[in-house]
């Protein structure tokens, strides 16, 4: 969670911003080089796969055969050995997450500048500032991008949910997780909001939140866990699936009198109705495994792991004329940390949503529903 820090005097400000998101900066490279190549990287995603199995089934069954032949002191051996390997790998992996996820970023801001600590001699003038939108694969809304230069180098400063009026100028290029460009650091909407009054005095940059009765758009995307559930050897379903996944499927627009949903293809119109006859409920989307092709310690991992990360919170939203929108949200802190909960005594849905936006939507939603009282924060 970001927070200020009065340690210096009031000509200089410090912020405690957070890291991007964990596997950001990879993604910004092998997605662009996926939407390039889609066949290809397919290709090698599928080769890949079927390899790490061919290894882990090969270790499975020559420990089966070996444990066969051996005593039954041989085989809680050889079991725990392998559990412990798992373990290892998950400890390891949690570590260097845990790791970088404390990280410090430190930001000093004067009228006129930004420093960083992990840049040091790095001085960002807030002349030339631009804005620009941060987006996650495509364009799921995460809120504003602040461009700051310093020579030759640049640093991008997110603000979480920080929305801008219509018609503001925003010069500076898309980013986010799994384009070509990220954020080197984000704050929240309300630090963010006090360096923006500062750029706006020196750079000139006009930036209005949105008035109260400008409509704010809404985009739902496919559940990319729905990915799952294909078929493992329906090679083209999954890529198309892939292709497309990235593209919004519906949008909802948020007016003072009700909601619009809308093809955000064709921009067509879908269903328009007041805030009175849309009915949501919150709801915590946690979908029941499947079979494994391993068993044993197969099951205890592969049921961790897709639990943890197919469970979400969410909403059913009910639009007359239209079939119900099933909608989760899977935002996170750092990447792994999931940002939102619901409280105790919310129904629990053994199914995946149909949808998944991102949590400024999500925030957006439940302000215009009437759920923010019960959602919980986790920054």
């Amino acid at each position: 969670m970001s927070m200020n820090i009065n340690y210096e005097p009031a000509a200089s400000r410090q912020f405690e911003a957070n890291p991007p998101f964990f596997g950001s900066k990879v993604a910004s490279i092998t997605t662009p080089a996926w939407q390039k190549n889609p066949v290809g990287s397919h290709l090698i995603m599928t080769v890949g796969v079927f390899a790490f199995c061919g290894v882990l089934g090969g270790l499975y069954m020559f420990m089966q055969s070996s444990v066969e032949r051996s005593s039954t002191s041989m085989q809680q051996f050889a079991g725990y050995g392998f559990l412990a390997v798992g373990i290892a790998l998950l400890v390891l992996g949690t570590a260097i997450w845990y790791r970088r996820s404390q990280r410090k970023i430190l930001l000093s801001v004067t009228t006129d500048e930004l420093t960083v600590n992990i840049r040091p001699g790095d001085v960002y003038s807030f002349i030339g500032a631009k804005l620009g939108t941060w987006g996650v694969t495509g364009g799921a809304t995460m809120g504003l991008a602040l461009h700051l230069q310093s020579g030759e180098r640049r640093f991008i400063l997110g603000g979480r949910d920080r929305r801008v009026a219509a018609g503001t100028r925003l010069e500076a290029e898309d980013v986010g997780y799994g384009l070509p460009v990220d954020v080197d650091a984000w704050l929240s909407a309300e630090d963010f909001e006090e360096i923006l009054t500062m750029v706006s005095r020196r750079s000139g940059l006009d930036i209005r939140r949105p008035g109260p009765g400008d409509p704010i758009r809404c985009l739902l995307f496919v559940n990319s866990l729905k990915l799952q559930e294909i078929g493992s050897f329906s090679f083209r379903k999954q890529w198309e699936f892939s292709r497309s996944m990235h593209q919004a499927r519906l949008a909802i627009d948020v007016v003072p009198e009700g909601i619009r949903v809308i093809d955000p293809q064709s921009g067509a119109l879908i269903a328009a109705v007041s805030t009175a006859q849309v009915t949501a409920t919150p709801v915590i989307y946690s979908p029941e495994q499947g079979n494994h092709w391993f068993p044993d310690l197969g099951n205890v991992i592969s049921d961790v792991a897709t639990n943890y990360w197919s469970t979400s919170p969410g909403m059913r939203v009910s639009v007359p004329g239209m079939a119900p929108l099933t909608i989760g949200c899977r935002d996170s802190v750092s990447g792994l940390d999931f940002r939102f909960s619901w409280p105790g005594g919310v129904p629990v849905v053994a199914a995946r949503a149909d949808y998944e936006i991102s949590g400024t939507d999500l925030l957006t939603l439940t302000e215009k529903f009437g759920l923010t009282r019960h959602l919980q924060r986790g920054a």
